[in-house]
């Protein structure tokens, strides 16, 4: 999906109205799960996003980005709040929708290798999120 397909899905499947909203979503959910990821997983994820999307996760520091940082999944859905400025339930509500959008940016092979980071209390996150099939040549 190209970014604007993608800012055009994003705005109808999060109920916002502007690219800005968007973005500071995007934020929120993207800076969250960086948040949770160790080694060079949030730099492998933002090589899949359009450039736009890849440079909101390279707005983190490249040694903050590698903390792998532990907590539930009840405190991710309260950080994208927080960072979105919202209330916990619209945080959760981003938080799932922008997991299924993610889901159309990056392969299989990626949603897979995220699924794995993260522990298995985080399952409600990745219902009905495929990821993309990789193209063979």
């Amino acid at each position: 999906m190209q970014y604007n397909d993608f800012l055009h899905v994003a705005k109808e499947q999060l109920g916002v109205q502007t690219q800005d909203e968007v973005m500071n979503i995007s934020r929120a959910f993207l800076h969250t799960l960086t948040d949770h990821m160790a080694g060079n997983a949030a730099d492998k994820l933002a090589s899949q996003l359009p450039a736009p999307l890849a440079d909101v996760i390279k707005e983190i520091k490249p040694e903050d980005r590698d903390q792998g940082q532990r907590f539930s999944l009840s405190e991710f859905y309260e950080r994208v709040a927080d960072r979105a400025g919202v209330v916990d339930e619209q945080g959760q509500h981003y938080t799932l929708t922008f997991m299924k959008l993610l889901g159309q940016l990056v392969t299989a092979g990626e949603i897979h290798k995220l699924r794995l980071t993260l522990p298995d209390t985080y399952a409600p996150l990745f219902e009905d999120v495929v990821g993309l099939q990789e193209k063979t040549s």
